[in-house]
């Protein structure tokens, strides 16, 4: 079961480019949402991916909203997916292994396997039994886990398997004798003999004993698929490898019964579990996170991604996510629409007067309402963009053969080709590196096609000039119009609140001059 689209979806998607996702800072973001690499790689792909349809999207915020609602229950399905990741890895060495190889160690594997199964089943259904549940995908999990465990075979198989587990359970520990080399080295194990009891002992025998095969027989299969953990050094143990042929030869009386069970469950649909894997971690990963900015006092609210006939998208109180995660106090928030008339905005405004702060922050809560996420908002209404595109200044190691300028030409081509009225175009000092005049000719001609194109743009820039030409640009032919903001001074301090309204020059000078003190009576003084 795929959790991450509604039942009947088509899975469609736009895929965001990886200039979009670095200028977004998704690494940072999903970073600061899960420490595990295999979670935020899984993060940063399902976050990639923006949906097309807004059931999805209404979807996702359904069993977002069960987990957020109920801290028990996704702390359960947290639990349930390190289950789910070992079933993968079992599915995985398995696959890496040859088929004919059947030897004892590969059919402990496939025992494991399917007491995994037996188990990651029987607990998803106890749990969402447990807990209220709203949402259409987590029912219609419960509903198939229920399915599947109210079989007469699964519950066969569960007896079966748990038969055959306390069976191999008898062994506990073994006692060894070990002879060594001049240099230390073991040379053999000269004796073992099985415990029924443990001793002080870190290793499980079925395990270990499922491990060294896996090791031995499927090693080099398990790194290709990722697995280095299978070659860890808790299975290069010396010891436990010079013990091996001494447990497969113990272990040889099970392998009848075992090989038997095994054979009698090979067909189980596994998968249905094992798909949901990614949308659990996504789900529970963004559940605990959302809770974490709240208990922080960072407001959230879930998107309403409904059509509406006049196409405005609307946010209300918003915030950059990355001011949160630094804990940044005092956060000013803004507002910001779009609509079918309302399309272009040029975005000027003093040096760290939060410009970018602003439009990236902005790229960011369209990005999470449309993978199905809550906003880091007052209210967000309105469906978001099917794709976003963003231009933000240049690694200068980019620059190498085109130079900054010719990157930056090459990276707009590609933009404008791909836009269209359902993209959001995020500019940031665009043509900073060329002279005003050039940098004015340049721009001019690029808001005249993305008005050709009806895209939504903000257009961040440092040429104050521009804003002038917008009663012009206005003239042109296309859809909407080019709107003037700007980050707001008052008594030459920052807000960091955005307005309609064209550049204030002076105000703008006069700020960076008190600010690095270059006024003629701060330097009058200094002097």
């Amino acid at each position: 079961m795929d959790i991450l689209y509604a039942d009947g979806s088509e899975k469609k998607y736009n895929q965001l480019p990886p200039e979009t996702m670095k200028d977004l800072d998704m690494d940072e973001i999903t970073s600061w949402i899960s420490v595990m690499a295999e979670e935020r790689a899984i993060l940063k792909t399902v976050m990639s991916r923006i949906l097309v349809s807004p059931e999805d999207m209404k979807y996702r915020q359904e069993i977002f909203q069960d987990l957020k609602n109920s801290p028990e229950l996704r702390e359960a399905l947290y639990e349930a997916v390190s289950k789910i990741q070992s079933m993968k890895e079992f599915a995985g060495v398995k696959k890496a292994t040859s088929d004919k190889d059947k030897t004892l160690y590969t059919i402990l594997q496939e025992l494991r396997s399917i007491s995994l199964y037996a188990e990651t089943a029987r607990f998803l259904s106890e749990q969402l039994h447990k807990y209220e549940i709203r949402s259409r995908g987590l029912q219609a999990v419960r509903d198939e886990m229920d399915k599947v465990i109210s079989t007469e075979k699964f519950n066969e198989m569960e007896e079966d398997v748990k038969t055959m587990l306390n069976d191999l359970a008898t062994v506990r520990s073994a006692i060894i004798g070990v002879n060594f080399t001049p240099d230390l080295d073991i040379e053999s194990i000269a004796a073992v003999e099985f415990m029924p009891v443990p001793t002080r002992s870190k290793y499980n025998f079925a395990n270990v004993a499922a491990g060294i095969g896996i090791m031995t027989k499927a090693g080099q299969g398990a790194q290709a698929i990722g697995m280095s953990h299978v070659n860890s050094v808790k299975y290069k143990d010396p010891v436990l490898v010079a013990m091996m042929p001494m447990m497969e030869k113990h272990l040889k009386r099970h392998f009848s019964s075992v090989k038997k069970v095994i054979s009698q469950y090979r067909d189980l649909d596994m998968q249905s579990i094992t798909e949901m894997y990614e949308g659990m971690v996504f789900y529970t990963c963004c559940a605990r996170y959302a809770e974490k900015l709240e208990e922080r006092g960072y407001g959230i609210c879930m998107p309403d991604t409904s059509v509406r006939e006049d196409k405005r998208w609307e946010v209300k109180g918003f915030y950059n996510v990355r001011l949160a995660m630094l804990r940044e106090k005092n956060v000013v928030k803004n507002d910001f629409y779009f609509t079918e008339e309302d399309r272009i905005y040029v975005l000027t405004g003093p040096n760290r007067g939060g410009k970018t702060i602003l439009e990236q922050g902005l790229g960011l809560v369209s990005l999470m309402a449309s993978v199905g996420l809550f906003v880091t908002a007052d209210s967000c209404v309105g469906l978001p963009f099917r794709n976003i595109l963003t231009h933000f200044p240049i690694d200068e190691n980019l620059t190498i053969n085109y130079g900054r300028l010719g990157e930056e030409a090459k990276r707009v081509r590609e933009i404008v080709s791909e836009t269209d009225a359902d993209t959001l175009v995020l500019f940031n000092e665009t043509y900073s590196t060329t002279s005003s005049s050039d940098a004015m000719y340049l721009s001019e001609d690029l808001l005249h096609i993305l008005k050709d194109k009806g895209a939504a743009v903000i257009f961040n820039t440092h040429i104050h000039e521009l804003a002038k030409e917008i009663p012009e640009m206005n003239k042109w032919e296309g859809k909407g119009r080019i709107i003037s903001v700007i980050m707001e001074i008052k008594d030459n301090v920052n807000t960091f609140k955005v307005k309609l309204a064209e550049p204030d020059y002076c105000s703008y000078a006069r700020n960076i001059a008190l600010k690095y003190g270059v006024t003629y009576d701060q330097m009058k003084e200094a002097k």
